[in-house]
């Protein structure tokens, strides 16, 4: 079963999201691991994750004026201690940097060369697009799987599934009484009350272009989403933020989360296929191995996502291709996903999707060349009333293996 939690966060929380340098990576290039340090509004440390030396890297979002620094992954004394010795190397993200690395007497030629020629090519790369070059390995080839191209702004596409019955949407007559509709393990239908048929299809609403950002209303049934509800509510555990060894709870991801793969019943089968055509990737990459499993999330009153990638800046040709967010319920209160540098055609920044029971919001996190979409920033605005429930499913470039 996939569980790969990957989510990489804003640092601060009095900037706002324009103030944010997307894609910055942190490179390691001394001939040893060391450990990489941010300090929060109140001065103290906070543990970034353990970067591995001859110039491994980690990366994520920060804002211009954050501070860092690295410390010897056996400080002594160790973080969070001020005293000599303790942390060094101490530097200030700014906004037209987007690559920061340590180097010592330690650092290899071929390490320092093999950088230098990046940050050469990364300087070429903006000079012949006008953009950053962010997040993935460079050079990246070009994404795998085709991707929708709206012309404009609430521009509509008509998916069939007519001849995909094994992507239709699913019923239950006992509507009000999810579990009347399970058998007794709990997970599978019982077929004399539940059943599945295709709708002719469904409509793809463009919501911004830069972002490619789509929603598609009553992606699910009333009873696919209650059964998710009702699937995960047991498994639920605090969400947390940052990667393995690395992963950890934060104040920028307050809610619950569980994981349902695509084999867990019939149910999840038809969802991830239906995810499939919409997003026109093959349902041979919507498998285990190239898709994660469903992360089914829980937000209470108060609770939000800050703003936000789901790629990462670590130096790897492996990255998420596509976010899926499928909304569970309708909260009293707040719950939209925004997009806060979205490019509007009026000029202004920023849209959301707000969270609509039975809606699936998708977008790219990469561009077609392959570079990440810096643009793609998104959160989850705080929940005013009542609770939310979403599920986002990640699919990856076929480049990777999981």
């Amino acid at each position: 079963m996939l569980r790969l939690c990957v989510f990489f966060v804003l640092l601060s929380y009095s900037a706002t999201a324009d103030q944010a340098v997307g894609g910055a990576s942190f490179r390691n290039t001394a001939h040893r691991a060391m450990k990489l340090y941010w300090v929060s509004n109140t001065g103290k440390p906070e543990y970034m994750g353990r970067v591995g030396g001859d110039g491994a890297s980690t990366g994520f979002v920060a804002y211009v004026g954050n501070k860092f620094f690295w410390a010897e992954e056996h400080a002594n004394p160790p973080v969070p201690s001020t005293a000599k010795g303790a942390k060094f190397a101490e530097f200030v993200v700014s906004a037209g940097q987007r690559v920061y690395y340590y180097e010592d007497d330690s650092t290899l030629p071929n390490v320092k060369s093999k950088l230098e020629e990046e940050l050469n090519w990364m300087a070429d790369y903006k000079e012949r697009t006008g953009i950053e070059w962010v997040g993935t390995a460079w050079p990246r080839p070009p994404v795998t799987f085709d991707m929708w191209r709206p012309e404009y702004v609430g521009q509509r596409f008509f998916v069939p599934l007519e001849e995909t019955p094994h992507a239709g949407h699913y019923y239950c007559d006992f509507v009000e009484n999810i579990t009347e509709c399970l058998t007794d393990d709990g997970r599978h239908l019982r077929p004399e009350v539940a059943y599945q048929s295709a709708p002719d299809g469904l409509v793809v609403e463009c919501v911004s272009i830069k972002p490619k950002a789509f929603r598609v209303v009553n992606f699910l049934t009333d009873f696919e989403t209650d059964y998710l509800v009702h699937q995960a509510a047991p498994m639920l555990g605090r969400s947390t933020v940052g990667d393995g060894a690395d992963a950890r709870d934060s104040g920028v991801r307050t809610s619950k989360s569980a994981w349902l793969p695509r084999g867990h019943s019939e149910v999840l089968d038809a969802i991830y296929a239906r995810v499939g055509i919409i997003t026109r990737v093959p349902d041979s990459a919507m498998q285990e191995g190239n898709v994660e499993s469903l992360n089914v999330l829980n937000y209470p009153t108060g609770a939000e996502y800050t703003p936000h990638y789901d790629w990462t800046a670590d130096g790897k040709v492996a990255s998420r291709f596509v976010t899926a967010l499928m909304y569970l319920n309708t909260p009293e209160g707040g719950g939209a996903t925004s997009f806060p540098q979205a490019v509007m055609p009026n000029g202004t920044a920023g849209t959301e999707i707000p969270a609509l029971k039975n809606q699936l919001a998708f977008f790219y996190d990469l561009l077609e060349d392959g570079n990440a979409d810096e643009l793609s920033m998104h959160a989850g605005t705080p929940v005013t009333a009542g609770e939310k429930w979403v599920a986002p499913l990640w699919i990856w470039e076929p480049s990777r293996a999981i």
